[in-house]
């Protein structure tokens, strides 16, 4: 798996790290031109960063807890990083919740930012069946992204923080996952599934989330 990794300083690791994920048809390169590694810069926060390349490939080979346990979370952990946490764009977010229905509790916790709830069919399904909460507890099946609604609608074991555009074409899968979080832990604004709103989504959360608290007073010595 193709990471790239940006550390808050040269000649320390920090005690946290980020690994964000890229949304579909995105590259590495695109996270970092367009600013979500600089907008954490900006505010000083005292994290490491990994850009892991997980996509289309582990989706379909049923590979993505697995391949990011391996390439990224497991030598965090023995690198000695006390907290880890995950965060996804679109896919990217859909495949961090792969990963955390396996390992969500190595994990500090979740940011998923207008994630791509699943297949139209599997949806379906969840509503039918009365809702996530409702479809969890009726449902043996834990295969594709089955396993991480079942883990959504039940565990307790990982925080989770979701910001959503308005205007997103995901909306309605979205809303049902948002329905399993508290209030305070939904960001909503204006906007469709595009770039500019991901990163103000980014950006609310760097702010308001549980990470502001990194935030170093001697940023500008990096």
């Amino acid at each position: 798996m193709r990471c790239l990794a940006d550390a808050f300083r040269a000649d320390s690791s920090a005690d946290t790290l980020l690994v964000l994920l890229p949304p579909a048809k995105a590259s590495l390169e695109d996270l970092l031109e367009q600013g979500m590694v600089a907008a954490v810069r900006a505010r000083g926060l005292a994290v490491d960063i990994v850009l892991a390349d997980v996509g289309y490939q582990q989706v379909m080979a049923g590979t993505v807890a697995a391949s990011l346990q391996q390439a990224v979370i497991a030598p965090a952990r023995t690198q000695g990083y006390r907290a880890i946490w995950l965060a996804g764009i679109s896919l990217g977010a859909f495949n961090a919740l792969h990963h955390a229905a396996v390992h969500g509790g190595e994990l500090a916790g979740l940011c998923l930012l207008a994630p791509y709830p699943g297949t139209a069919d599997i949806l379906q399904e969840i509503r039918q069946a009365g809702g996530p909460q409702a479809w969890a507890a009726a449902t043996a099946s834990l295969q594709d992204e089955r396993r991480w609604w079942h883990w959504l609608a039940t565990q307790a074991d990982c925080p989770l923080w979701l910001g959503l555009g308005a205007q997103d074409r995901f909306r309605d899968g979205q809303d049902m996952l948002a329905s399993l979080l508290p209030a305070q832990r939904v960001n909503r604004i204006e906007g469709d599934h595009s770039w500019p709103v991901w990163l103000q989504l980014w950006q609310h959360w760097l702010v308001h989330g549980p990470l502001a608290a990194q935030q170093s007073p001697g940023k500008e010595d990096r």
